[in-house]
């Protein structure tokens, strides 16, 4: 058995939970258990691309949804048949593991260990974005976001806080809600269309995203389909006001707010508009979103829908 794992050990976050895994690994005698760090932004990328040609049997990201993210690209971008893709897993130690949350994965080891060993693993969607203006793909196993989302996950990008991530997530979206211009967008389906000013949209695979916001709580990860949620011309006011009940995972009842299912959504501007996948930003629309059923085995609990 083939072991790798991922690790995005940025600013040693991961200085006690390291040795604990080395050790765990050892005694439980894995295998060919292989670890490997990322050194640069997109590095993961590479690293999950080459561990999988190399022919790894579990893929395991160490870190945050980024982290993930680049994993999930380094497969889906390697010269090997889809049935041939390792099974992946997560170790979730990044400063939101919104994933996590909607797929019930923990940080213990121990759990994580097991799964391995019992090769507990389920079959899952993800989402594919074509970006029409450089024809790249971008793969993603969360969120798509759309307008608003972008541009804070450009400025998290450039910044830290001291008072951690969720502060700071909420900071940049309150200072985006003044500095955001709403953009026009048209977006459609094979069964529905929305034309307006968008202040934010999710094209959901996960429920979960912007450090626990349950932004799209019908959306599940087997079931084919994104939930796509939209907000239109929506104030600050009512965002704020709407905020607890959001983290708590209940739908805002607004006009300018609605929810819809779709298995491919087709975005046009001509604003600037931006794209982001998994928190990590990918470009500007005209784009094509679409959904990879069951695209790869995940290592995780068997009932979680």
């Amino acid at each position: 058995m083939n072991i790798v794992f991922v690790v995005n050990n940025k600013n040693n976050r991961l200085g006690k939970v390291l040795p604990r895994l080395y050790d765990y690994c050892q005694q439980t005698n894995m295998g060919n258990v292989q670890f490997i760090f990322t050194e640069r932004k997109k590095h993961a990328i590479e690293l999950a691309r080459q561990a999988t040609e190399n022919g790894c049997d579990y893929l395991v990201s160490v870190g945050g949804d980024g982290t993930l993210h680049e994993v999930i690209n380094g497969v889906l971008q390697s010269n090997i048949p889809a049935n041939e893709y390792p099974a992946i897993g997560l170790l979730p130690h990044g400063s939101a593991n919104d994933f996590a949350r909607t797929a019930r994965i923990s940080s213990s080891i121990e759990e994580l260990i097991e799964m391995i060993q019992s090769n507990t693993t389920q079959k899952i969607d993800l989402g594919k974005i074509i970006l029409q203006q450089t024809r790249e793909t971008r793969y993603f196993i969360n969120i798509a976001g759309v307008g608003l989302g972008p541009e804070v996950a450009q400025k998290l990008e450039q910044s830290s806080s001291v008072l951690g991530p969720g502060f700071n997530y909420f900071k940049h979206i309150i200072k985006g809600f003044h500095s955001y211009v709403k953009k026009e967008v048209s977006c459609k389906s094979s069964t529905w269309q929305w034309k307006g000013k968008l202040l934010q949209m999710a094209v959901a695979n996960g429920r979960y995203h912007g450090n626990a916001i349950c932004t799209a709580p019908d959306a599940k990860l087997t079931d084919g389909q994104f939930q796509v949620v939209i907000y239109g011309d929506l104030s600050i006011w009512d965002y704020l006001r709407n905020l607890r009940n959001l983290k708590k995972g209940v739908k805002i009842n607004l006009p300018q707010v609605s929810y819809h299912v779709a298995k491919e959504v087709l975005l046009e501007s001509n604003d600037s508009c931006g794209i982001e996948a998994d928190g990590e930003y990918v470009g500007l629309a005209p784009a094509a979103i679409s959904v990879m059923p069951k695209a790869i085995c995940f290592l995780m609990s068997l009932n979680v829908p």
